[in-house]
């Protein structure tokens, strides 16, 4: 048996075996199939004493999902489930996604496909088996576009959080292609995640300790690569390994993360327990995020992992919180007050907004927002897959072109 052995089984939901999908199983040194069913209703009391690892459902091109097969995720809320189906239509995928599906395979199945599939599917089991042993927890601070103020709410948050706790913080910065985490906090970078990049071989806790640069008692920041060639660097399995470190050494990881759509942002996200995703609240924000939201959706990111933060917020600009929560189906997470002259002072200064002005609305609802994150505090929420990630460089929706 493969070492990375998972069990499948497959449960043919138009009542019709495909021998095509078996074969191309059985294609697959890590799969061990434990059967298939033509009987939906009965699938369930067939695997109730011995759950499979994942579980594939073929479904033809049926137009809509089936009551039995949001039972099948309920009954079985540890297997992911793959769906096998001809129909894209996006409010299937979406319903699908919603009744607890983990990924979408089209037909006809294609093995390439299938393998990126199941080896998503070990990796997670990996990062379950792991998560009793992992202590930190990884915030992400991103936006659908640049500009809605990631890096001002990722520094003033870490900020924030340091008067909730007495254990120190990391502060990331991995905003491409201006790492400018350095500029809002006025200080010379020494070392950066470069450093770590190029001396994997040697990478513990010790040797990041020395890599992060402190500021002020309590944070601790690991600056991001200034140097564009050196951008595309940034292998995803580094990426993995340094977060894997930094959890081992604090509570708390605040990634101020820019919005190109490619694969490092994907990674980054799958690495976070919590996505706090700024934006504004505007016509052109709106039917930006009506694009992007079902690609989340896609995913597997939107359900409890990406949370709204409506930034520079004003209840008087026609537009209320409810036109968002339309189409992210979920309610938004935090709003935080325009405040431009203030924030302009604290920029200038290079000192963040307790320093600056600690009775400021925008200050005030900086520490509520940190507040909720430390009482929210998930587990398990990273452990959700995502899509497929190629192993080199690739853009997702968008080219680098900046907004």
């Amino acid at each position: 048996m493969h070492p990375d052995s998972l069990t499948v089984a497959v449960l043919f939901g138009t009542g019709t075996p495909r021998p095509e999908i078996q074969e191309i199983l059985e294609t697959l040194p890590q799969l061990s199939i434990l059967g298939h069913s033509c009987d939906p209703e009965n699938f369930l009391d067939q695997h109730q004493e011995k759950s499979p690892n994942l579980v594939l459902v073929e479904m033809g091109a049926g137009d809509a999902v089936p009551d039995w097969l949001e039972k099948l995720t309920e009954g079985l809320p540890q297997t992911p489930i793959l769906l096998c189906s001809s129909n894209r239509d996006p409010d299937f995928l979406i319903r699908a996604m919603q009744v607890g599906v983990r990924e979408f395979l089209p037909l006809p199945l294609n093995p390439a496909d299938l393998d990126a599939a199941v080896n998503r599917v070990w990796q997670s089991k990996k990062r379950l088996l792991a998560a009793d042993n992992r202590r930190g927890q990884i915030i992400v601070v991103t936006g659908h576009k640049g500009g809605v103020g990631a890096t001002t709410v990722a520094v003033n948050l870490a900020v924030a959080m340091t008067e909730l706790m007495p254990e120190r913080l990391a502060l990331v910065d991995m905003g491409r292609p201006f790492p400018d985490v350095a500029n809002f906090l006025d200080q010379e970078v020494n070392y950066s995640i470069t450093d770590l990049i190029h001396n994997l071989s040697n990478l513990d806790q010790s040797f990041i300790q020395r890599i992060m640069q402190p500021y002020g008692k309590k944070i601790a920041i690991l600056h991001g690569c200034s140097d564009f060639k050196e951008q595309d660097g940034l292998e995803l399995e580094a990426v993995e390994k340094i977060f894997a470190i930094l959890r081992g050494l604090y509570r708390f990881i605040i990634v101020d993360l820019s919005h190109w759509l490619d694969d490092l942002f994907l990674q980054v996200i799958m690495e976070a327990d919590q996505v706090l995703m700024l934006t504004g609240l505007t016509v052109p924000d709106l039917r930006n995020l009506k694009k992007l939201w079902p690609m989340f959706n896609e995913w597997h990111l939107a359900q409890n992992k990406v949370k709204m933060v409506v930034n520079r917020y004003d209840k008087g600009n026609g537009l209320q919180l409810r036109d968002m929560e339309q189409i992210t189906h979920q309610p938004v997470f935090h709003t935080l007050p325009g405040d431009y002259h203030t924030l302009m002072d604290a920029l200038n200064q290079g000192t963040p907004l307790m320093t600056t002005a600690p009775r400021s609305k925008l200050w005030r609802g900086l520490e509520q927002l940190a507040e909720r994150i430390k009482g929210d505090n998930p587990r398990g929420e990273a452990e959700e897959l995502v899509g497929a990630a190629a192993p080199k460089r690739k853009f997702w929706v968008f080219s680098k072109a900046r907004t």
